[in-house]
């Protein structure tokens, strides 16, 4: 006969039994379950199948540790006990792409512990031997599904597969987990795609012994460029020496180590960036940023940011349009050396807008003439004047109608998309720590004569004018 200090009453989720009570406990997630027990009277026994009841009202029917009950069966203290240990989930990891090279495209010159910096080494080109491993791929691992104490099923996620994005002069394995150089050359990384350029290098500069150069890649000079002779590369420049008057144009972004002594003789283009340590006399077209120690009597067209912060830092003499302005230590000269900075204009931009412009109205008048004249004809047809003229010109209105519609759209688009690229130019700022008397400021097309020297000073475009706030 039991013993009735021994009789089971359930309370809840609990079964209470005299001198003791059971619950159980679930974590969080449902991957473990523990028992937990509070004694009442030191004389207690617990049987296996008090336990198994309580964990079947609470479901549990995964991972249930047996030799656990028994150890509690055998030796019934208070405590909290991990009774059911479930399957957690794995999830799955995606394939990864490992590059073997630098992937950080924006350059900086060293800087000296001076605080100077280096403008010789710039770290432009990313040489690779043929057959060099540019990148590898890590597959992509599939999850593991989980199942709770509960039984439930747990589903995980599966890795993501990731593939090369891949350009000329590389070339992936057979295996597809490998991409290598084609040939020797500099290391192009473009919005993830790896490509490979050739380099052409000129040991002793370029002059009569070289001619002009032309060539589809990279090109890298050690020496002077002299006077009249043209280097020309679908890619990036790199000259490790001077630059006289000649003619420079790069695809890409020029490095000139010392600078361009140009007496008004030296031609500059490049598409994305140029840095040097001194530039004068030069005429330079620059696609983006301008960075360099001096720059003295150019004309300069950049659709960039020009920033002088070098040792010397100087902005003098000659002719700047930068589009997205300019940071300087010194602008103009003691002796009011005439400075001419346009900050914010792109001249071909407003050429642009100008035009769009133009074609947006001209196609406006010309639609709404057009479908005044379809209603008026289209109104004489249905009262049955269908004689061979309105015919035709009702035909010839709808088939201008037809031509014009997306001209005015193009039309219409392009003077959104060009007040938009205004919008972005909007906030283009002269910063200096010193501005002399002689420099002349536009900032998109609001103007301001320097007549007194200015220290530490911001000039910005505000409500239409010109405003210098101190710093």
């Amino acid at each position: 006969m039991e013993n009735d200090n021994n009789i089971a009453k359930k309370d809840g989720d609990k079964i209470d039994i005299a001198g003791y009570t059971l619950d159980i406990e679930m974590s969080n997630d449902y991957y473990s379950a523990f028992l937990l027990i509070d004694v009442f009277d030191e004389n207690i026994e617990i049987s296996e199948k008090e336990i198994e009841q309580i964990i079947a009202e609470k479901n549990i029917i995964h991972g249930i540790d047996y030799s656990m009950i028994e150890k509690i069966v055998q030796n019934p203290e208070e405590g909290k006990y991990l009774i059911a240990v479930g399957k957690k989930h794995v999830n799955g990891k995606n394939a990864e792409i490992q590059y073997k090279f630098d992937i950080n495209t924006k350059l900086h010159p060293e800087e000296n512990d001076d605080g100077s910096v280096d403008y010789k080494k710039m770290h432009l080109l990313k040489k690779v031997e043929k057959d060099g491993v540019l990148a590898i791929k890590i597959l992509a691992v599939e999850g593991e599904n989980g199942v709770t104490v509960t039984g439930k099923d747990i589903y995980a996620k599966n890795g993501k597969d990731s593939n090369f994005r891949i350009g000329k002069g590389a070339i992936i394995s057979e295996d597809g987990l490998t991409l290598r150089a084609e040939y020797a050359g500099a290391i192009a990384f473009d919005n993830d795609k790896i490509s490979v350029s050739e380099i052409l290098d000129l040991r002793k500069g370029v002059g009569v012994s070289t001619g002009n150069i032309n060539f589809h890649g990279k090109v890298v000079i050690d020496g002077i460029v002299e006077t009249g002779f043209e280097v020309k590369a679908t890619d990036d420049i790199v000259i490790n020496g001077i630059v006289e008057g000649a003619t420079i144009i790069s695809g890409g972004s020029i490095e000139i180590s010392k600078g361009v002594q140009g007496n008004d003789n030296a031609i500059i283009k490049c598409e994305n960036n140029f840095k040097a340590r001194f530039v004068n006399g030069t005429n330079l077209t620059v696609g983006g940023d301008i960075d360099l120690d001096i720059i003295m009597h150019s004309t300069v067209s950049c659709n960039g940011k020009l920033t002088a912060k070098g040792k010397n830092g100087t902005v003098v003499g000659g002719e700047y349009t930068v589009k997205k302005g300019i940071d300087a230590k010194i602008v103009g000269s003691e002796m009011g050396t005439q400075t001419i900075l346009k900050i914010g204009i792109d001249n071909e931009l407003l050429t642009n807008y100008k035009n769009a412009n133009e074609d947006s109205k001209k196609y406006s008048n010309e639609f709404r003439e057009l479908i005044k004249d379809e209603k008026q004809l289209k109104k004489k047809i249905e009262s049955g004047n269908r004689n061979q003229l309105v015919m035709v010109k009702y035909k010839k209105a709808l088939e201008r109608m037809k031509e014009i519609k997306p001209l005015l759209d193009k039309a219409t688009a392009d003077v959104k998309e060009i007040r938009s690229q205004f919008a972005s130019l909007k906030g283009s700022n002269l910063e200096a720590e010193l501005v002399y008397p002689g420099t002349k400021l536009n900032i998109t097309n609001s103007f301001f004569n320097v007549k007194d020297k200015i220290e530490r000073v911001m000039f910005t475009k505000q409500d239409g004018d010109i405003k210098i706030i101190g710093r």
